[in-house]
């Protein structure tokens, strides 16, 4: 995690050194996983540094703190005594129960984004973004619901951590994309997605993100 952070920090340095403009941003929206999980609320908030490459073309790295996640709904599991042996109905059938999780999971994270102003007037432009992003997991909860296989009371509920579960991945990384609309005000409106390219997990699983993002430059 210093590492990380020491590294980010020293991006950040560097190309503050030449910058010409420093931002603020921030967005909130979706979050979930590839696969068939349902998205829950997201947002994010740092600060970044932007030079110039051309007339049109400048080069924006920043560091923010994201907050992403997703729900896994509906999971058939199968039912377990306390013992931990196989429940079974009265004709030897397995019996099933439904397993519900909300998962959060809160990452630093560094995008390396480049962004190409297209001029509309004075003033006005809009604003096609796209970079890399590497990202390190601090923390985040999975609260677990009706998790049938447990034994006791957690078959009912229970709390863990969520990059503390076995096989999960603290370091993420993928592509950022975004497309704003900024203002003479040194205000940027835009959308923007995160797309994760390494697994979270054992299992595959990636993050992806929607946010309505908005920027102020200083």
């Amino acid at each position: 995690m210093s590492r990380f952070f020491l590294a980010a920090l020293l991006i950040l340095s560097a190309a503050g050194v030449r910058a010409q403009n420093f931002q603020m941003r921030i967005g909130g929206g979706v979050a979930t996983h590839y696969n068939d999980a349902t998205p829950v609320g997201s947002f994010k908030a740092g600060l970044g540094v932007e030079f110039e490459l051309s007339q049109s073309l400048t080069f924006a790295p920043s560091l923010v703190f994201y907050a992403k996640g997703w729900k896994n709904h509906n999971q058939r599991v199968y039912f377990r005594e306390d013992d931990g042996s196989q429940a079974v109905d009265k004709d030897g059938n397995p019996i099933m129960g439904i397993r519900n999780r909300t998962t959060t999971a809160n990452y630093l994270e560094l995008p390396l984004v480049f962004n190409y102003y297209f001029r509309l007037s004075a003033g006005h432009y809009i604003v096609a973004s796209a970079g890399p992003y590497v990202a390190y997991g601090l923390g985040g909860k999975q609260t677990t619901r009706g998790d049938v296989e447990q034994i006791g009371s957690r078959k009912l509920y229970y709390d863990t951590q969520t990059f503390k579960e076995h096989g999960t991945h603290r370091f993420d990384g993928g592509l950022t994309i975004g497309l704003g609309y900024q203002l003479p005000s040194h205000l940027t409106l835009g959308i923007e997605t995160d797309l994760g390219l390494t697994k979270f997990n054992a299992a595959g699983d990636r993050n992806v993100t929607a946010l309505v993002t908005l920027t102020y430059q200083f």
